[in-house]
C-alpha cells in the first residue's frame, strides 16, 4: 500500500495518492480499550498456526488467559477479544487466497510460455 502512494507521489498523480490516503485513513483507537487490545496480542502470539493458517483463539484458551493472569475480563471483553481475533481471520484468509492467486496466475502464465515455446521450437 505504501509503495503504491510513494509511487503515486513521485508521479505527481494527487488524485490517486488522496485515493490510497483515504484507506489508509482509520479512526483514533480507543485507550480506555488498550487492555483488550493487549489481550488478545498476548493470546494471538501463543495460537498456533495450522496448515492453511492461523488456528482461531479458543475460549478455553481465553479462560486460561483469565485465571494465569489474574486480569479481570467481562463477558463484553470477550466478546471484543473474539470480534477481533474473526476479523484478524478473515483478513488473513484474504490475504492466503490472494497469494494463492498470484501463485495461479504465475504458474498459468509459465505454462503458456513453455507451450508457445515448444511450439516455436518444434
Amino acid at each position: 500500500m505504501e509503495s503504491r502512494l510513494e509511487r503515486a507521489l513521485r508521479k505527481n498523480r494527487q488524485d490517486i495518492a488522496d485515493e490510497l490516503l483515504a484507506e489508509l485513513e482509520c479512526p483514533p483507537f480507543p485507550l480506555a480499550l488498550n487492555y483488550v487490545w493487549q489481550a488478545w496480542v498476548r493470546l494471538r502470539r501463543r495460537t498456533p498456526t495450522g496448515f492453511n493458517g492461523p488456528n482461531p483463539i479458543t475460549i478455553e484458551a481465553i479462560d486460561a488467559f483469565i485465571r494465569r493472569t489474574g486480569l479481570r475480563l467481562d463477558p463484553r471483553d470477550i466478546d471484543l477479544i473474539e470480534a477481533i481475533d474473526d476479523l484478524y481471520l478473515a483478513k488473513m484468509a484474504e490475504h492466503q487466497a490472494s497469494e494463492r492467486d498470484q501463485q495461479q496466475a504465475l504458474k498459468d502464465g509459465l505454462e503458456q510460455v513453455s507451450k508457445q515455446g515448444l511450439k516455436s521450437a518444434g
